[in-house]
């Protein structure tokens, strides 16, 4: 079930052997928004440099990664998090302005609470592939 939305599209990705389940709507003519990755219930941009990193859903996880990301010069420019139950695991998703440095993703990635962190790219917003334009 994916909530208040008219429509959405489910795929399901394996990732090594483990399958999960990805799905996505489409706001206006050119938002694209992740609104399930796995277990958990988000709704994020997909658009440009993202951070996407599973954590446990404890205290001071965000704040966490916004210093690592701003003692490296790393501006966020939207943030979305997931969770399965409170104090369970959770997933956060950061749109980024630039590529983070290495450092800055090796710090992240150290953080006790956080178990997998990595970086994406997707196309820029309202530069969607022909085959999702109207």
């Amino acid at each position: 079930d994916m909530g208040a939305f008219t429509s959405s599209i489910t795929a399901e990705v394996t990732a090594g052997e483990k399958p999960f389940a990805v799905a996505g709507t489409l706001f206006g003519n050119n938002m694209p928004r992740l609104i399930r990755l796995a277990d958990f219930r988000l709704e994020a941009y997909l658009d440009g440099i993202m951070l996407v990193f599973t954590h446990n859903d404890v205290p001071g996880i965000i704040g966490a990664v916004g210093t690592i990301f701003g003692s490296h010069r790393v501006n966020i420019a939207q943030m979305s998090v997931g969770r399965t139950t409170p104090g369970g695991g959770a997933i956060g998703v950061l749109n980024l302005d630039g590529h983070p440095p290495a450092a800055a993703l090796d710090e992240v990635r150290t953080h006790p609470a956080i178990s997998s962190a990595r970086i994406l790219e997707l196309p820029a917003a309202g530069n969607l592939p022909v085959w999702l334009r109207w």
